[in-house]
């Protein structure tokens, strides 16, 4: 059993049955964990914050990642960006607002 503590929402989608993600060498692509397994709930333990308890078997010895939701990744969006982009569609617009710190686009969507 797994606990990740120090979580301060109330209202949060764990509540309502979203569960954290899995993967791993022998399964590459995140996968949710069963419902049945996630606990989310207020801790007397942990200064009333919400703590998220899960339970996972390690069924090999290898590298394991969890992660709070599917990962998204920022070339990802920029790849489902351009493709809009090409659509041109009239209800969609993309205008740089700015550049980050690692000099990447930082996009308004209207």
């Amino acid at each position: 059993l797994l606990h990740l503590s120090g979580f301060s929402k109330t209202r949060s989608l764990y509540r309502d049955g979203m569960t954290p993600c899995v993967r791993s060498a022998s399964r590459p692509q995140w996968e949710r964990l069963p419902p049945n397994l996630v606990y989310y709930y207020r801790s007397p333990r942990h200064e009333h914050a919400y703590v998220l308890s899960f339970a996972f078997q390690f069924d090999r010895a290898e590298v394991y990642s969890f992660a709070y939701c599917f990962p998204y990744s920022y070339s990802h969006l920029q790849q489902q960006l351009h493709r809009l982009d090409a659509l041109s569609l009239p209800i969609y617009r993309r205008e740089l607002l700015c550049r980050t710190l690692q000099h990447r686009r930082l996009d308004l969507l209207t």
